[in-house]
């Protein structure tokens, strides 16, 4: 089912078709997983509420040439140009010709007589004929970043196309930038995660995971991963769990330090379990915990000795 207005009749009705197309927007920015995907969304929002039949969203970059955002399928396809480089065509594009206008008087405007307009710069090789095209710039905070290009409505484009777009592009922006805040902090959230659940080689043979912190499901899961991919990667005999960072240890913790040390056991390697302070010990011994498959140590160097014992290291305290 479509959610965009079956009538597209100016007035009220093209008001609620843009309103829906807003409201789609900004709600697909919570479920599409690239910028990519995102400009795709909102092109063909646009190409619908106009009726076009293509078009492209772009930004404009460092160098102060274009890069595209989005660009429709049929547009692009129509072109029947088979040059292996066309690709590098969408990214840092020279802005000149009609679209080029709209970013440098940073104004929207349509007309229905493209090729014959003053500003009109030809087409490439095989493109489809323009017989009408219409552009809108993006602003963010009162800065032009960049624009949206429609193109070939079938009975020409009106004002009522260019205020639909125009309220559109203000969704487009909030969309966007919203995505690239969420997808920042998801990256660092997981630089964090990674941060505070390191695992390391510290020996020929020998991983280590000092562990800080309260121990939630997302990192754990998080740790389960990088202990056990680090494990095979080092070729580890020996692994050492180190829980001197760990302030507490309820019964999940518990059980997710038994299946970490289950599956490096599957794995061929040895976990001794480090920094279990005696209230650790107590609490784990509490909850049932059965520890007697797991190597303990009171410290990590008393750990890190042992496993270099085991390998036929000797270690000389001077």
């Amino acid at each position: 089912m479509s959610i965009y207005s079956s009538q597209t009749m100016p007035g009220d009705k093209t008001g609620l078709s843009v309103l829906e197309a807003v409201n789609h927007i900004l709600s697909e920015r919570l479920t599409c997983e690239t910028e990519e995907d995102l400009g795709k969304v909102c092109l063909d929002a646009a190409e619908k509420i106009t009726q076009s039949k293509f078009g492209f969203i772009g930004e404009i970059n460092v160098l102060g040439k274009f890069d595209t955002l989005a660009l429709s399928n049929p547009g692009w396809l129509e072109c029947a140009m088979h040059d292996p480089d066309i690709p590098l065509l969408i990214n840092d594009m020279t802005i000149r010709g009609l679209w080029g206008k709209v970013i440098a008087e940073q104004a929207s405007f349509f007309t229905n007589d493209p090729m014959n307009h003053p500003e009109a710069h030809g087409l490439p090789k095989g493109h489809p004929p323009l017989t009408s095209f219409l552009g809108v710039p993006l602003f963010r905070e009162e800065k032009i970043i960049g624009m949206i290009a429609l193109a070939n409505k079938s009975n020409g484009y009106v004002e009522d196309d260019l205020n639909a777009v125009s309220t559109l592009s203000l969704a487009m922006v909030e969309a966007l930038y919203s995505k690239r805040a969420e997808d920042a902090f998801k990256r660092q959230s997981q630089e964090i995660m990674e941060l505070s659940t390191p695992v390391i080689r510290v020996w020929q043979g020998v991983v280590a995971a000092p562990l800080i912190g309260v121990l939630d499901s997302e990192r754990t899961r998080n740790f389960m991963e990088r202990f056990l991919d680090e494990i095979v990667n080092a070729h580890a005999e020996y692994a050492l769990i180190d829980i001197t960072g760990v302030p507490s240890v309820d019964t999940l913790t518990a059980q997710n330090l038994l299946e970490a040390t289950t599956a490096a056991r599957l794995l061929g390697t040895k976990v001794v379990l480090t920094g279990v302070r005696p209230a650790i010990a107590q609490t784990m011994v509490h909850l049932g915990v059965n520890l007697e498959e797991i190597e303990t140590k009171a410290s990590f160097f008393e750990g890190f000795k042992l496993c270099l014992g085991k390998l036929n290291f000797e270690v000389v305290e001077h």
